[in-house]
């Protein structure tokens, strides 16, 4: 009896015994495709994050701008009618006494002020971070699922 000789196709052979083939390229091909998807929906989802951040940011920035700028006008406006009423004032006693309550009354107002620039730039500081933080997490999440 003679051998008989089989001849095979070494290539086929090596993408047979490795899993490769038409299918297997698909598949990784579409996988591929989905991650990228992914990614880059990640990253629209993480610039709106961003804008959101920096919209707030603005809106912050905004309201203590209009605060303290009408307290500067206020406090400018209280200070001139309060020189207008010391240079009026008959006795030297009468001018101190209404500078010593326009000095009381200044000092109240400057701290009742630190505490709503306090409040407006924690505000802001909350509505800047929060939508970073959301995305940080989503982050965080997607990194642990992958994790084997």
């Amino acid at each position: 009896m003679a051998a008989t000789k089989k001849t095979t196709n070494a290539a086929a052979d090596m993408f047979e015994f490795k899993g490769f083939g038409p299918d297997s390229f698909k598949d990784g091909y579409e996988k591929f495709a989905e991650g990228l998807t992914a990614v880059a929906d990640f990253q629209k989802e993480s610039l709106n994050a961003l804008m959101a951040s920096a919209g707030a940011f603005a809106k912050g920035v905004e309201k203590l701008t209009a605060e303290q700028t009408a307290f500067s006008k206020t406090a400018f406006d209280d200070t001139v009618a309060n020189a207008k009423a010391a240079a009026a004032s008959t006795t030297v006693q009468e001018a101190v006494e209404l500078n010593s309550d326009f000095m009381r009354s200044t000092i109240e107002k400057n701290l009742g002020q630190i505490n709503k620039v306090a409040d407006i730039c924690s505000e802001t500081t909350k509505g800047a971070l929060d939508p970073l933080t959301v995305r940080y997490s989503e982050m965080v999440e997607k990194i642990q699922s992958y994790r084997p």
